[in-house]
């Protein structure tokens, strides 16, 4: 008899778990917080020492707001389950980093590394450090990781991508150079090699990559990572080969779009457009970028008409998107359609004000048909002091002091705008113009020969 009352207590548990769990995510989906915040609490009482239970409790928290979603997680923590358990305190650890609560995150950690330092604590903890951006602090906690582990893959990128971060680019080099073994180091290497402008070293690098994933089964990440670096390199047949390889839905479609990139460069541009309107069907975070560079091959190929054409209808499905706004604004700035630039990006602006991008495009359009001068100052200097190392609101600075007279501070951020820039040629046309208002013909001409050994098709 006593065993039937268990087993039917049991069922009543269960029975009342699962309806829980379905007006939990039927409050999730309708975003009725309140409600869902009482279902979790509700999850809570009946969790018990159930870690399944506790597992789904957290998978559910983290679709919550973030602040709903801490009180939450503060009232887990008193459970007595919760408190005597390490792996289940540790798994809240990785929801209060996941919803950006990580002063009490670190806190709980380093409570836990008291107790039993672990690397999966002390691993997490480096990796917390750095969205603190406690960068010396994660620095000790990655080389006690590699006295640990030498040779582990993940200690060794996230740590040379540190040293990367803060300019050590010589450690980092020597780090990669002694394990390029690893599929995963080497192509850090390249990358670093790009990044330093380093193309011909990056390209042997490749060739000796591309011998070793040979031996290797790759990840559809690793496929993917190394396709979009071959066809930064140029080597499209590599690029392709390795993006036609990936099968998986979930990843299909940033495939696609660096496919479509590959044939855009090779000048098959019917295909490329056909692959991007395949994507253009799919999840937003992928249709919006699809979009773009379809907008992106028409303007190169001078059909104004056409890339207008895709903006609007891409606005059509993804209403004031802030990416596609900006994208036609560039577009109505070619065609010298100011009050349509002004109607974009000043949408841009009202829905995120501190959208440098905007700030500066819509400035650099003014300044470059001197327009509201005064007012172009302000908000590219606006926008440059939330990005002061963007090369492109550097420029931007550059041309509105031309554009007022000062000259000397033209100059200055002009030069500032073309230093280690590899890939675009308006910031030295603009110095050029600078240089030779000033009278400097000879140092125009410096700049005029820099520019043609990095563009050989320059002209200004």
């Amino acid at each position: 008899m006593k065993q039937q009352n268990e087993a039917f207590n049991q069922e009543t548990i269960n029975l009342g778990w699962d309806q829980l769990q379905q007006n939990t995510i039927e409050n999730l989906r309708a975003k009725s917080f309140g409600e869902a915040n009482l279902n979790i609490k509700q999850m809570m009482a009946f969790a018990a020492d159930d870690n399944s239970k506790w597992e789904y409790i957290r998978m559910a928290l983290v679709s919550m707001p973030n602040d709903l979603a801490e009180g939450l997680v503060d009232l887990a923590l008193e459970k007595s389950f919760i408190k005597n358990n390490r792996p289940e305190q540790f798994a809240f650890v990785r929801v209060l980093t996941q919803i950006e609560a990580y002063e009490k995150s670190m806190v709980l950690l380093n409570d836990l590394i008291d107790q039993e330092q672990t690397v999966e604590y002390v691993y997490w903890r480096a990796r917390l450090h750095l969205l603190m951006k406690q960068e010396a602090k994660a620095e000790i906690d990655y080389l006690w990781l590699l006295d640990k582990a030498p040779k582990n893959t993940d200690y060794l990128s996230q740590y040379v991508t540190l040293l990367n971060f803060l300019g050590r680019n010589d450690e980092a080099m020597a780090l990669l150079v002694d394990n390029e073994g690893d599929v995963d180091l080497l192509f850090r290497q390249i990358i670093l090699l790009v990044q330093q402008d380093q193309d011909d070293s990056a390209k042997e690098k490749l060739t000796q990559l591309k011998a070793l994933t040979n031996e290797a089964e790759l990840t559809v990440e690793q496929k993917l990572e190394i396709g979009e670096l071959s066809y930064w390199l140029e080597d499209y047949d590599y690029a392709m080969s390795l993006l036609q390889s990936v099968k998986s839905g979930e990843h299909i479609n940033k495939a696609k779009l660096l496919m479509a990139n590959v044939l855009v460069k090779q000048q098959q541009y019917d295909r490329a457009a056909v692959m991007y309107h395949q994507v253009q069907n799919g999840p937003e975070v992928h249709a919006i970028p699809a979009y773009q560079l379809e907008i992106e091959l028409y303007r190169e190929q001078g059909d104004m008409d056409a890339a207008l054409k895709t903006a609007d209808a891409a606005l059509q499905m993804f209403k004031k998107d802030p990416d596609i706004l900006y994208s036609r604004a560039l577009l109505h700035a070619q065609n010298n359609n100011i009050p349509a630039v002004e109607a974009d990006l000043n949408e841009i602006l009202s829905q995120n004000p501190d959208n440098a991008d905007a700030m500066n495009a819509l400035g650099y359009s003014w300044a470059d048909n001197d327009m509201k001068l005064d007012l172009a100052y302000d908000y590219i200097m606006r926008a440059h002091e939330l990005k002061p190392n963007d090369k492109a609101i550097l420029d931007s600075v550059g041309w509105i002091y031309y554009k007022k007279g000062e000259l000397e501070k033209a100059e200055k951020y002009l030069r500032m705008a073309i230093e280690n820039n590899t890939r675009d040629t308006e910031s030295y046309q603009h110095l050029i113009t600078v240089l030779e208002a000033q009278g400097d013909s000879i140092g125009a001409d410096e700049i005029r020969k820099k520019a043609l050994e990095l563009f050989p098709s320059f002209t200004d």
